[in-house]
């Protein structure tokens, strides 16, 4: 058990068998104690105060001791010894950078044992409505209306074996404690229950976090509101560039600054975009397709009238991009914004307040724009959105009888709900193939760029590395490079001379994707 996990899912599927294995010991103890205490009981409140009476009566008729009945005893060492090994597992996976959500997740705030188990108790539902039903079961919740969510009585039972371990894991869940500070659980509050019957919720945005293939730090820095770390990067970055080299300003989207002001316009590009879609061909004319669809609509009903009955066309065109990160998701909603010469607007769902999503759609509403892009659109169109879905439906109606083009984007392990797909086209858009990454590697890089002899392209293209990733290895490569050469040059006592820089080479693509991943 000692090797890494090659990837998050991996992970999550490990710690799920070990919530297995845990549930259905506690689920084996209820009916064992439900059997024993109705072969007995003659009535309602016998059942209730069955903790009282349970050490004294014997259900054999036998006369019993007057001590408390013992607790089980649970198997404590295999439970150290396996969160040990899992341990080993994850420094593994993390010495080849492999980001695995919750441990990192765990790493950044410093929580505990008992803090990383009650989250993945809070994930599981989010993973499988089977965990859900078995929370209800053991709650004596099982009805239509149970909510499937653990309480914090449930939680505390299974997760801590005596009242020292109770008392320290209740405190996890105060208001000063770091799992509320940080929005990463959410505990509805209701006046009629009691602190223990609340049911323990993950927020959203965390759960995506959790779930995602490939979970990143500086994703999971933003979700919690912390200052990215600073590394050697950081350093390197405050150099002098030469302007051949110049890297783009990096600035903070709108969303981040006011949950109202979530529109981010990109203007169009000066460059054509389309020859950077390293893409199947078919998407590409698809997506071509769109942009003649809107450019040459009125003339198309000018020059041939559609009947009478049939003047109200659909000139819209709404459709989801399904890809993992990087895969050029927004790369194509730019392409498709230069090649009209409009504004894209872009909107971040994972980043705005759930709660006033609906003063954001009417926002989006208001401002029409002919091309829109809506990041994370499972945060909307999900099973769990917070937006009714009759205003969604008068949103999407709205966008298909205009001349605008409408594109949602998700990851796959994010889907939307089938109902939606009467509105929209799906398109697949893929993780790019070996052959796909030797052209985005060669791409990378601008022209002016000097690059050494010992760049191994086919070395470059066995890690499996999605076009954004290869983008942002590729920005942080340059930053090394020229860092190195200015720092040789004074070394030299030479004074240094921004406009020179030395190639480019292997080492620095190495040392970049270290950094990165």
């Amino acid at each position: 058990m000692d090797e890494a996990f090659p990837d998050n899912w991996t992970y999550l599927r490990t710690e799920l068998n070990w919530l297995d294995r845990l549930l259905a010991s506690a689920i084996a103890r209820q009916r064992k104690d439900t059997k024993e205490i109705e072969r007995v009981s003659k009535a309602r409140i016998d059942q209730i105060t069955s903790h009282w009476w349970k050490g004294l009566i014997q259900v054999d008729g036998a006369i019993a001791s007057d001590s408390p009945a013992e607790m089980p005893r649970r198997h404590t060492s295999s439970m150290v010894n396996y969160q040990q090994r899992l341990e080993v597992r994850v420094q593994a996976s993390q010495q080849r950078g492999i980001v695995l959500g919750l441990p990192a997740l765990c790493q950044r705030l410093n929580l505990s044992t008992f803090e990383k188990n009650l989250l993945l108790f809070a994930l599981a539902p989010e993973i499988s409505r089977r965990y859900g039903r078995i929370y209800n079961f053991l709650q004596d919740t099982d009805h239509p209306g149970a909510s499937g969510l653990p309480t914090i009585d449930l939680i505390l039972r299974l997760l801590c074996r005596n009242d020292d371990e109770w008392r320290s894991a209740r405190l996890s869940l105060t208001s000063q404690a770091k799992l509320l500070q940080h929005e990463i659980v959410v505990l509805p509050q209701l006046a009629t229950e009691s602190f223990l019957s609340h049911p323990v919720k993950l927020a959203a945005t965390i759960a995506e976090y959790l779930l995602a293939d490939s979970p990143q730090i500086i994703t999971l820095d933003t979700l919690l509101q912390l200052p990215t770390q600073p590394d050697r990067l950081a350093v390197a970055s405050s150099m002098v560039l030469p302007a051949a080299c110049t890297l783009a300003p990096v600035t903070l989207s709108n969303s981040l600054q006011s949950p109202l002001s979530t529109i981010e316009q990109l203007p169009p590009p000066a460059e054509d975009l389309w020859p950077k879609l390293v893409l199947p061909k078919k998407l590409v004319l698809t997506l071509q397709h769109f942009c003649d669809r809107l450019r040459y609509a009125n003339a198309g009903n000018e020059q041939w009238p559609w009947p009478h009955d049939q003047a109200e066309l659909k000139a819209g065109t709404i459709a989801l991009l399904v890809g993992e990160a990087g895969t050029g998701k927004t790369l194509v909603a730019r392409a498709i914004a230069q090649a009209l010469d409009v504004s894209l607007a872009v909107v971040d769902l994972a980043r705005i307040n759930l709660s006033q999503s609906n003063q954001v759609l009417q926002q989006i509403t208001e401002n029409a724009p002919t091309i829109l892009l809506l990041k994370a659109a499972s945060y909307w169109f999900g099973r769990s959105a917070p937006v009714e879905s009759f205003q969604l439906r008068q949103f999407l109606h709205q966008r298909q009888y205009s001349q605008t083009i409408t594109l949602l984007s998700t990851d796959p392990t994010h889907p939307i709900k089938p109902s939606w797909y009467n509105y929209l086209i799906s398109l697949n858009v893929p993780f790019p193939t070996q052959a796909d990454r030797l052209t985005l590697w060669q791409q990378a890089f601008p022209p002016e760029v000097p690059l050494a002899a010992d760049l191994d392209w086919q070395k470059l293209t066995q890690f499996r590395l999605s076009g954004g990733q290869i983008q942002a290895i590729a920005r942080a490569a340059i930053v090394l490079a020229i860092a190195s050469a200015a720092k040789a040059s004074q070394q030299a006592a030479e004074k240094p001379n921004s406009g020179v820089v030395k190639p480019l080479g292997m080492s620095h693509i190495l040392q970049a994707y270290q950094f990165k991943y």
